[in-house]
């Protein structure tokens, strides 16, 4: 375990190398605000034009967390825009080893091949924990701004928002295994990942 968690802590570091990882992140940071901000907007002028007209209007009647947050673009855009982001973070975790030469003397090590591959998974799943963390700044921002905000909707969609990103990482990782050109890799994942993202939409 000691020997995954070193490869992943490398391959985590290693991310932070290029400027890939910061623009994404950028990129991500900037994509949540536009998808928060607007639906609590329109929410916050509508509400207080009602004020206005009807002294007697106590708010809206549906749950204004799963409007803002789950009608809206918060969860579904951001879930939507995925197959843009992944792809660049995991174009490199296999190809990147062949391509400097250093994929002989990595697995020539006494390390096995399964240890290699779930370390380099258990680091692009720690940076993934950062799009969690951004994703969730906007829903603690969304507990002061939503009266009785519904606690356990939240936690249930940040941690399924979790296991989709992990998950498109995973058939990232496996793209990187299959070809030596990162630029490849990068879009068999981009259209593995919008085939998947877009196939529940088809002969609806």
């Amino acid at each position: 375990m000691k020997i995954i968690l070193k490869i992943a802590k490398n391959e985590f570091r290693y991310l932070f190398y290029s400027p890939i990882a910061w623009f994404l992140l950028i990129v991500f940071l900037v994509q949540c605000a536009i998808f928060y901000t607007d639906p609590v907007f329109a929410v916050a002028n509508q509400q207080e034009i009602m004020i206005k007209n009807d002294p007697a209007f106590r708010g809206f009647s549906g749950s204004l967390t799963t409007g803002i947050f789950l009608n809206s673009e918060i969860f579904a855009g951001v879930i939507r825009n995925l197959y843009l982001f992944i792809p660049l973070l995991t174009m490199g975790l296999i190809s990147r080893e062949t391509s400097n030469g250093t994929a002989g003397l990595l697995y020539s090590s006494p390390v096995g091949l399964r240890r290699i591959v779930m370390g380099k998974y258990l680091g692009i799943m720690m940076y993934n924990l950062l799009l969690v963390l951004i994703a969730g700044m906007f829903m603690v921002t969304g507990f002061f701004n939503i009266e009785n905000a519904d606690y356990g909707l939240l936690l249930s969609a940040i941690l399924g928002f979790y296991l989709l990103v992990c998950t498109y990482s995973a058939i990232g990782l496996f793209m990187s295994s299959l070809t030596t050109y990162q630029i490849v890799s990068a879009i068999s994942s981009f259209a593995a990942i919008f085939i998947l993202s877009r196939i529940g939409t088809l002969w609806q």
